[in-house]
């Protein structure tokens, strides 16, 4: 269960912590046989493709590369394992994966100020194209699996708004079946089906979906390579929408009447806002805890350069009775969100995309239920601004987010924080500057690249407790993708 959710419970006067180690243990066992299972479809499926030569894909511009699995609409990875193993492009298997390293130092402030923690993720896809296998044209079977270790970095920093992705609930050392779907185009993409385990924020309030443009050359990819949690999962879905690592079952209807409108509704397993966690679950939890989210958007082209940009507005209620941290209920919450992203400005659009894209986003909830209430962000990425280095990306941004002001708010969310006061603060505010840059290096078939990854993060007033000194973090990311 979530702190909250445990922690509504003990002062009810329940008794969780007798109990605890039988649970964990007796749920290691299930996990393990999910994830062996997993396991065994992964190398069935690779199994049967005969080795052949093939032909190297030509290497992707930076601008494609999405190096954060919480944005991933599919799987983040080159499909380039299955290139390298020489798995016949015929048979429609297509294998790759990613390995994130991360090491944050705590240099100041926070609560566990001159700390170093380090995560480390392997993520490893398989994905069928139903067409050549069986016929079935439009279609897509998907599996990944995730192994995870790390260290409880956002907590230490004291961030209620998350300062890295690469961060999650515990437990911090998982292994997990991450996604196991079908997805199924009809109508020439005007609608699509999306059914089984996956990687909600993919798919809803994604801000990192560039628009697609005809001209190979001026195509954005990120469009942004910040490493907080706010770009990828607004605060106010924590624990709602199914993300990275905490993925859950769902269904997804997308309609696109045209090229530059949709509609996407999702329905979704929710139970990870009372504590389930659903990235380790085999199998989805049917119960009352459900989430409803619906998203509208639309892209455009502007000014003499045709600078493209996309909005995208959405609404949730997720449905369940949950502990509000003075230990009243509340049945269901709701919230809104808004997300935006516009091209400003090209260095030199007749050779490449170099140049300024700037992004907005704003989301609220009236949930005592949730530890943020309201969001709003901003940032702006720079691309190839460097001369002679065209991988080069810097990214600038901020994350506020208002509080939920109930008084023992803090220690309802974040019990183990040692302070004077039990509240959480009035707000946080975040700002962060990345660097990256990226290298490809050529196999005999195929290729993989890494992407070194560096992040300041300077939080002035933590908000797991009003009275916590300001954090500043340095983050070392190093993303290899393959």
């Amino acid at each position: 269960m979530t702190r909250p959710h445990r922690k509504a419970i003990e002062l009810l006067g329940v008794k969780t912590g007798a109990r605890k180690s039988a649970s964990t243990a007796a749920s290691a066992w299930p996990a393990c046989r999910c994830f062996a299972f997993a396991v065994l479809l992964l190398l069935f499926l690779t199994g049967a493709a005969a080795a052949e030569s093939a032909v190297p894909d030509p290497l992707p511009r930076t601008g494609e590369i999405i190096s954060n699995p919480q944005a991933a609409y599919t799987f983040a990875g080159w499909d380039q394992l299955g290139v390298a193993l020489g798995v016949p492009e015929d048979l429609g298997l297509r294998l790759g994966g990613f390995f994130i390293s991360e090491f944050n130092h705590i240099a100041s402030g926070g609560v566990d100020p001159d700390t170093t923690l380090a995560n480390l993720a392997l993520g490893l896809h398989a994905s069928l194209d139903t067409n050549k296998a069986f016929c079935i044209p439009g279609g897509t079977l998907g599996i990944e699996l995730l192994e995870f270790t790390g260290g409880a970095v956002n907590d230490s920093a004291g961030s209620v708004q998350l300062l890295t992705t690469m961060d999650g609930p515990p437990p911090r050392t998982r292994h997990e079946l991450m996604q196991l779907w079908w997805r199924q185009s009809l109508f020439d993409n005007r609608l699509i089906f999306h059914i089984g385990k996956m990687n909600g924020s993919g798919t809803f309030g994604n801000l990192q979906v560039p628009v697609i443009i005809g001209d190979r050359q001026l195509q954005d990819g990120d469009i942004t390579n910040l490493i907080f949690v706010p770009v990828g999962l607004n605060p106010t879905l924590f624990g709602r929408l199914p993300s990275y690592y905490n993925t859950g079952y769902g269904a997804v209807v997308h309609i696109a009447p045209t090229e530059s409108l949709y509609f996407s509704y999702g329905l979704y397993d929710a139970n990870a806002i009372r504590g389930v966690q659903t990235g380790i679950e085999c199998l989805p939890t049917l119960n009352s805890y459900k989430l409803h989210i619906g998203e509208a958007g639309y892209s455009w082209r502007v000014g003499e350069r045709r600078k493209p940009g996309r909005v995208g507005i959405g609404g949730w209620y997720q449905t369940g009775e949950l502990y509000a941290p003075d230990l009243t209920t509340e049945d269901g919450a709701a919230g809104f969100y808004l997300f935006a992203h516009q091209r400003l400005w090209y260095k030199h659009p007749d050779i490449d995309n170099a140049g300024i894209i700037g992004y907005f986003q704003l989301a609220h909830t009236d949930s005592h239920t949730q530890a943020v209430n309201t969001y709003l962000g901003s940032g702006l990425t720079a691309l190839r601004m460097v001369p002679g280095r065209p991988a080069d990306q810097f990214s600038l941004g901020i994350a506020w987010s208002w509080l939920n002001d109930k008084p023992g708010a803090g220690s309802f969310f974040f019990p183990d924080v040692v302070s004077r006061s039990k509240d959480l603060g009035e707000s946080e505010f975040m700002m962060q500057f990345v660097y990256q840059t990226t290298f490809f290096f050529k196999l005999p078939r195929g290729f993989w690249s890494l992407s070194p990854v560096i992040g300041y993060t300077h939080i002035p007033s933590p908000g797991q407790r009003p009275d916590l000194p300001a954090a500043n973090v340095i983050s070392l990311r190093l993303i290899t993708l393959f």
